[in-house]
């Protein structure tokens, strides 16, 4: 509604402008700013979409798998390049992270988890939650609320629960790219930034890769998943009564082997020939 009050607005106020002509600029403006040219101002201040730190900031955001889509690549020749680096960086790229983050847990906490034990009385399992959930405090402060009143210092249009969902959203490899830091122009330090979200992007994935070892370590997932699988009850039922059905099975195959065998023994045979074969039915009972 807002939007089509300004539109009548602005014609009303240029009457020699057609609708047809102000919707055509504007098409043209958005299919310009998509190959990277600004629309908001003069092509005199127009900054290179692919300098290095963009680049820098691109490559970091395609291996995380975050992908803010801003900028993307036009050509044919970097899309292909595109396709073959994502396909050999993003595997790498989370190979290293998964370790990183299984280390970090065994270091944060099963050691110390081993370590408390011996030395207080509370239950393991109530250890294991509290120790948890203070890892957990800390993750989200440092990679969540922290790093939101940072951004909403830097970027100046902001607000501190838009810079709370920028973290969210980039950390969990949403990137819906509604907000992407450093795309403002004039801002100080611009290459130091960039490099400085790279590298926190990187870190905070590790550290949510660290709460998911975490809440995986706590939860007992077999018995959450029997909540939810239709027929798993019977199956696990089935399970246990397998093994009893093809017991009776060989039990009842045997004895009428012992049967069988015992018939075409003839009655002129030895006392320990006929022990012999009816040593077998000890053994089958």
């Amino acid at each position: 509604m807002m939007v089509e009050m300004m539109w009548v607005d602005f014609l009303g106020a240029h009457p020699c402008l057609s609708e047809e002509k102000l919707e055509d600029f504007l098409q043209e403006a958005l299919v310009a700013k998509s190959f990277g040219v600004p629309a908001l101002r003069n092509l005199s201040g127009y900054q290179n979409k692919w300098d290095f730190v963009s680049s820098f900031f691109f490559s970091g955001t395609t291996l995380t798998t975050i992908g803010y889509g801003h900028p993307f690549p036009i050509s044919w020749a970097g899309k292909v390049f595109c396709l073959v680096y994502s396909m050999i960086g993003i595997p790498l790229t989370f190979s290293i992270l998964s370790i990183t983050s299984r280390n970090l847990f065994l270091i944060l906490f099963v050691n110390p988890l081993h370590s408390f034990l011996g030395h207080v009385t509370v239950s393991r399992t109530r250890l294991q939650w509290i120790l948890a959930s203070l890892i957990l405090a800390v993750i989200l402060l440092l990679f969540f609320f922290i790093p939101a009143v940072f951004f909403d210092l830097v970027e100046g249009n902001w607000e501190y629960l838009d810079a709370l969902y920028f973290c969210f959203i980039s950390l969990t490899t949403v990137g819906l790219g509604d907000f992407v830091p450093g795309e403002q122009s004039g801002q100080r330090m611009h290459v130091l930034y960039k490099v400085l979200v790279v590298c926190y992007l990187l870190l905070g994935l590790a550290a949510v890769l660290l709460a998911v070892e975490i809440v995986k370590s706590l939860v007992n997932w077999n018995r959450v998943f029997s909540l939810f699988l239709l027929g798993s009850e019977d199956v696990r039922r089935d399970e246990e009564v397998e093994p009893v059905l093809d017991d009776d099975l060989d039990r009842s195959f045997v004895q009428r082997r012992e049967e069988t065998m015992r018939r075409r023994v003839p009655h002129s045979v030895s006392p320990n020939v006929e022990r012999c074969y009816g040593s077998i039915s000890p053994i089958a009972n």
